[in-house]
């Protein structure tokens, strides 16, 4: 599987838990403020020098933290674009690692393997809008019927989970947060992430990020439908 990125060690993803994350490239979303353009991109990984690491690396790595980490985290910029996902995950939990998957919804057989054989223990799932409003974000074609398939997935799985959405000033209001949160109605997570500018995509997107205030309010809208609303600022 190709990797672009590893963080090593991590206490962020599961607090009271010690982490790896590993980053995989490309995406099938062109979202206008993602922060990583250069491994979304393929025309840009392409121009980045030593911008793969071998899986070799990975595993031999991951010997040496047995013990030391608890969970192995694969993260964007969309994991289930890579052929061998499966494969990596067996590998990885049968060297005795708890693994937690953040994806978009895209691709729910990939997702239901993993739920069925037990290879993944946690999935984030990124929820960019609200069905009606997800183009505008994601700027691709999308079916609807997957993204319902994708979140009914979750709902009804054995495993943890979370769904969550980066609210931008702009993109977002509160009719939107409720039309998510109804799209998620009896989830256990959902988690309201700031948007924050950075080096996005799009060079001159200058939208903002959203006040305290602002993002109570979100959540409160979202309590409605969801055992556990959190903010991330």
């Amino acid at each position: 599987m190709r990797i672009s990125w590893i963080n090593k060690f991590s206490l962020i993803d599961f607090p009271k838990h010690v982490s790896c994350i590993i980053f995989t490239p490309w995406c099938n979303f062109r979202c206008s403020y993602c922060h990583n353009p250069d491994f979304v991109l393929p025309e840009l990984l392409k121009q980045k020098k030593d911008s793969i690491i071998p899986e070799k690396w990975f595993f031999e790595f991951l010997e040496k933290r047995k013990g030391l980490l608890d969970w192995v985290s694969i993260c964007w910029w969309e994991p289930t674009l890579q052929k061998d996902l499966v494969k990596f995950c067996e590998k990885v939990k049968g060297m005795g690692f708890l693994v937690k998957l953040d994806t978009n919804w895209t691709n729910p057989e990939i997702l239901k393997e993993l739920i069925d054989q037990k290879l993944v223990d946690y999935i984030a799932m990124d929820l960019k809008h609200s069905t009606a409003k997800v183009k505008d974000v994601i700027a691709v074609d999308f079916d609807s019927k997957t993204l319902k398939n994708s979140i009914e997935l979750v709902l009804n799985s054995w495993l943890d989970y979370e769904f969550r959405t980066t609210v931008v000033k702009g993109l977002h209001n509160e009719e939107d947060i409720e039309n998510i949160s109804k799209s998620i109605k009896g989830a256990k997570n959902y988690y309201i992430q700031n948007y924050r500018s950075w080096n996005t995509l799009v060079k001159d997107f200058s939208w903002r990020s959203f006040t305290t205030s602002e993002l109570k309010k979100f959540r409160d809208i979202s309590n409605e439908y969801v055992e556990n609303v959190e903010i991330r600022n």
